[in-house]
């Protein structure tokens, strides 16, 4: 089957699953081709859904896993954006999450988010999440 890249609006259609034109299409188009979702999608999708649909993070996170274990989507670093989901489960900040979660193995995140650096430390094991200073 073949693939296409999806983008945000895209992304948000198929998961509000309002009814309307566009999902319609989405969903069409989801049964013919295999979507592939960008991290950076994933991103701004988990914005949209909480700013402008209100949604919770209880939803969201059902809504994710629901999109990660799809037979008809591909999620780009798939593995990195489960372990996103997981910290942001736990009470990360979504971005925050992904943007550790994105950070090569071994590597090192500075950042001057305090907090941050506390939390990233206690759910993220594989990245170094320092204090810039």
């Amino acid at each position: 089957m073949k693939t296409r890249t999806i983008d945000t609006n895209f992304l948000v259609r198929l998961l509000a699953n309002d009814d309307s034109d566009q999902w319609a299409t989405a969903a069409a188009l989801s049964k013919s081709f295999h979507l592939i979702v960008l991290p950076t999608v994933i991103l701004e999708t988990e914005w949209v859904l909480r700013s402008k649909f209100k949604l919770q993070r209880s939803y969201i996170l059902e809504l994710f896993r629901g999109m990660l274990n799809s037979d008809a989507i591909i999620v780009a670093e798939r593995e990195r954006i489960a372990r996103s989901l997981e910290c942001f489960e736990a009470g990360m900040d979504f971005a925050d999450a992904l943007h550790i979660s994105l950070t090569g193995d071994g590597e090192t995140f500075v950042t001057f988010d305090r907090d941050l650096v506390k939390l990233a430390q206690k759910h993220i094991n594989t990245v170094s999440v320092e204090l810039a200073s």
